[in-house]
Protein backbone atom coordinates (compact mmCIF):
# COMPACT_ATOMS: atom_id res chain seq x y z
CA UNK A 1 0.00 0.00 0.00
CA UNK A 2 1.25 3.43 -0.85
CA UNK A 3 1.52 6.06 1.85
CA UNK A 4 0.18 9.26 0.32
CA UNK A 5 -1.96 12.09 1.56
CA UNK A 6 -5.63 11.88 0.75
CA UNK A 7 -6.53 14.78 -1.52
CA UNK A 8 -10.34 14.40 -1.30
CA UNK A 9 -12.76 14.62 1.57
CA UNK A 10 -13.71 11.24 3.00
CA UNK A 11 -17.18 11.79 1.54
CA UNK A 12 -15.85 11.69 -2.00
CA UNK A 13 -13.77 8.53 -1.67
CA UNK A 14 -14.97 5.52 -3.62
CA UNK A 15 -14.32 1.87 -2.78
CA UNK A 16 -11.03 1.83 -4.69
CA UNK A 17 -9.78 5.01 -2.96
CA UNK A 18 -10.61 3.53 0.43
CA UNK A 19 -8.84 0.25 -0.31
CA UNK A 20 -5.74 2.06 -1.57
CA UNK A 21 -5.57 4.49 1.37
CA UNK A 22 -6.86 2.48 4.33
CA UNK A 23 -3.70 3.08 6.39
CA UNK A 24 -4.12 6.84 5.92
CA UNK A 25 -7.86 6.79 6.63
CA UNK A 26 -7.83 4.96 9.97
CA UNK A 27 -6.20 7.84 11.92
CA UNK A 28 -8.69 10.29 10.38
CA UNK A 29 -11.69 8.37 11.75
CA UNK A 30 -10.38 6.68 14.90
CA UNK A 31 -11.74 9.32 17.30
CA UNK A 32 -14.65 10.90 15.42
CA UNK A 33 -15.81 14.37 16.40
CA UNK A 34 -17.69 15.31 13.22
CA UNK A 35 -20.44 13.70 11.15
CA UNK A 36 -21.23 14.49 7.50
CA UNK A 37 -24.84 15.55 7.00
CA UNK A 38 -24.86 14.19 3.43
CA UNK A 39 -23.39 10.70 3.77
CA UNK A 40 -23.08 10.08 7.54
CA UNK A 41 -19.34 9.41 7.40
CA UNK A 42 -17.36 10.49 10.46
CA UNK A 43 -13.95 12.09 11.02
CA UNK A 44 -11.77 13.56 13.73
CA UNK A 45 -11.37 16.88 11.84
CA UNK A 46 -14.14 18.72 10.04
CA UNK A 47 -11.88 19.47 7.05
CA UNK A 48 -12.09 15.77 6.11
CA UNK A 49 -15.87 15.92 5.47
CA UNK A 50 -17.90 17.91 2.95
CA UNK A 51 -20.83 18.92 5.23
CA UNK A 52 -19.61 18.40 8.81
CA UNK A 53 -21.50 18.92 12.06
CA UNK A 54 -19.99 18.48 15.51
CA UNK A 55 -20.96 15.27 17.31
CA UNK A 56 -22.11 15.81 20.86
CA UNK A 57 -20.15 13.64 23.26
CA UNK A 58 -22.12 10.93 25.04
CA UNK A 59 -19.43 10.72 27.76
CA UNK A 60 -20.89 13.76 29.53
CA UNK A 61 -24.49 12.48 29.49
Amino acid sequence: MKNTKIKKTLCKLDKHDIEENIDNIVPLVSEPKYLCLKCARVATKKKNLCTPIKIKSSKNN
